[in-house]
């Protein structure tokens, strides 16, 4: 079958507002009654339509009448012969009324005609001109600016729905003759006309991923998703999913189903053009090297193993695993979050992300700025990365869905920063550290870190500086990393300016640490301070609860409890217990318990010497 595509003398259109034309130029239309009863008319070419259904749609329920219904047909036979002349003509037989029009003068027979002509070839390049030349008669909705009546008519609903089909078809077949984006914006507008039309939506969703998008093929998926679970409780079609999945793993999209092969004339399929968005997945591993040294904390390092290091249960929904490195600056979280990050690596082939979020910090990084640089270390090109916080972490969840991937995010600020980041998909782990236990963070399982023992101390100083040094040095090793409150940041400083100086015996940095007003200048070595690590804590409090710290400070190592504060500095018992919990959740004083078991308060010689002196 051969599709006429020649512009007839008369065209009378209704694929779009209605319209009719003489010689391409469009004539003035009749009043509104009788236009509309064209409008139907045209929608039924050739078919008795009854005149109770004209009423009902052209004037609305119980609104016309009889004699309303035959004046304006009796206008609009005047304008036809008037505008049209004898092509076209109005009848009316057993109680309605039928238009007798040749098809070739109708937008939407000639379109049914060019999807049969689709149906009856084999060549792939045919099928191609058929059905552009068939979309080609659309230009917007059917009789789009009708009332709702004529509208809602089932023969529009049908055409709507043709024109789906039409796209749907033309898809399938423009991936493999490599013209995606001839297609794309034409589906992009029906499919926000359609949010329901699942076929149409995962066409949309492939052709997005042939054009070398498939962050937007993401998103497409996931407004899908996010819509069929929200108004209907369903979840996306087994099609949906496959095109969703191929996208996750950078294959090209499977376009054979109903459709076929489109090779060039010469017989074999050209390579993929570059830039076309498919090739090896993007396998991120941005966890930093482990820590040279690291030791003393072999309960807290299988704590996290065993919490992220096994696989997802598969039975039913599970949460995300996320633990939380919580302590005191300088007490080496970082270190522990990436000593675990390394030793679950092969636990976690799909990537290994890692973020500083400098919670303690003035400008703690704004969580779309992450989720940023995590679609770019994925592969989403940075033009395609949303710029909606919303859009963006959606994005993020749809990408780590089903994956293994471990995410480690470092010195957080507190839940709101932490939440946008977290995947939603069981088989993937987070690592968080910081000073806050994010205790609303649900299923969260908190690690807390304290200082070193003596003994792991005092390895972390020889792994720096040698067993040799050390050996020779034992009781001035000891006094080093007490003065140092066996800080692992305080320590590493220690052994980073010995190692630096291979003559100096321990004693002599050990006497220097001895003098309390050079202790902390001496605790610096090249971007390591431990008066900074203080500091970031310390410039976050409220005026009143840095007040009673510096009393506190003041008063000496001595161990404190809320009775003793309160009365000493003239405080309330709530008063003086809110105050403790502020600096209990910035690790400037540790919660305790005294010899007969009641709760006590300590302060630490390096963050009582910070207060005293804070430089």
């Amino acid at each position: 079958m051969t599709v006429d595509t020649t512009v007839p003398a008369y065209d009378f259109q209704i694929l779009g507002p209605l319209r009719v034309c003489s010689e391409a130029t469009p004539l003035s239309l009749p009043a509104p009654h009788p236009r509309m009863i064209l409008a139907v008319l045209l929608l039924h070419n050739g078919e008795l339509v009854p005149e109770a259904r004209l009423l009902e749609q052209v004037w609305g329920h119980g609104t016309g009448s009889t004699t309303a219904l035959r004046t304006a047909v009796s206008r609009l036979r005047a304008w036809l012969r008037e505008r049209v002349g004898p092509v076209a003509r109005v009848e009316h037989a057993d109680g309605g009324y039928r238009l007798l029009l040749p098809d070739r003068l109708v937008d939407a027979a000639r379109f049914r005609a060019a999807m049969a002509a689709d149906v009856e070839t084999a060549d792939p390049h045919l099928r191609l001109t058929t059905l552009m030349a068939a979309l080609d008669q659309w230009r917007g909705p059917v009789l789009d600016g009708a009332p709702d009546g004529v509208r809602q008519d089932s023969a529009a609903r049908a055409l709507d729905d043709d024109h789906a089909a039409c796209l749907r078809r033309l898809a399938l077949l423009a991936v493999p003759a490599r013209v995606p984006e001839l297609v794309l914006p034409r589906i992009r507008a029906l499919a926000r006309m359609r949010p329901f039309d699942e076929p149409l939506h995962t066409r949309l969703i492939e052709l997005y991923a042939a054009c070398g998008r498939p962050a937007e093929a993401l998103m497409e998926y996931e407004r899908l998703r996010s819509r069929l679970a929200d108004e209907l409780g369903i979840a996306p079609s087994a099609d949906a999913q496959r095109a969703y999945l191929a996208v996750l793993n950078q294959d090209p999209p499977d376009m054979t189903g109903g459709s076929v092969p489109l090779p060039p004339s010469g017989g074999t399929a050209p390579e993929r053009p570059p830039g076309d968005g498919w090739g090896h997945p993007v396998v991120p591993h941005q966890i930093p090297a482990d820590v040279a040294g690291f030791t003393g904390r072999e309960k807290q390092t299988a704590a996290l193993l065993d919490h992220l290091g096994g696989p997802p249960t598969g039975r039913g929904p599970a949460a995300t695993p996320i633990a939380a490195v919580t302590g005191p600056p300088g007490v080496g979280k970082t270190a522990l979050a990436v000593h675990a990050a390394q030793r679950l690596a092969p636990v976690y082939p799909d990537g290994l992300l890692y973020a500083d979020l400098r919670g303690s910090g003035s400008a703690p990084e704004p969580p779309i700025r992450v989720l940023g640089r995590f679609l770019r270390a994925f592969g989403v090109p940075g033009a395609a990365v949303p710029d909606d916080p919303a859009e963006c972490a959606a994005l993020y969840r749809s990408l780590t869905n089903d994956r293994r991937v471990l995410i480690v995010l470092d010195d957080a600020e507190g839940e709101a920063q932490v939440r946008p980041l977290l995947p939603a998909s069981p088989s993937c782990g987070v690592i968080v550290t910081g000073r806050p236990r994010l205790v609303g963070v649900g299923g969260v399982r908190i690690v807390d870190l304290d200082r070193l023992d003596t003994d792991h101390a005092v390895e972390l100083l020889a792994a720096v500086i040698g067993h040799e040094r050390v050996n020779a040095e034992p009781e001035a090793a000891t006094e080093l990393v007490r003065l140092c409150d066996r800080l692992p940041l305080a320590v590493r400083i220690c052994g980073a300016r010995l190692a630096a100086r291979p003559r100096w015996p321990l004693a002599r940095l050990a006497a220097a640490l001895r003098e309390e007003d050079r202790r902390l200048d001496e605790l610096s070595v090249a971007d390591l301070d431990v008066r900074d690590a203080l500091r970031q804590g310390y410039a976050r409090l409220r005026p009143d609860v840095r007040q009673t710290l510096e009393r506190l400070a003041r008063r000496g190592p001595d161990e404190f409890t809320v009775g003793t504060v309160a009365a000493a500095y003239g405080l309330t018992s709530a008063a003086a217990e809110e105050h403790l919990e502020a600096l209990v959740d910035l690790w400037l004083v540790t919660a305790d318990v005294d010899h007969s078991g009641r709760p006590c308060y300590r302060m630490d010689d390096l963050t009582r010497l910070f207060v005293l002196r804070p430089g």
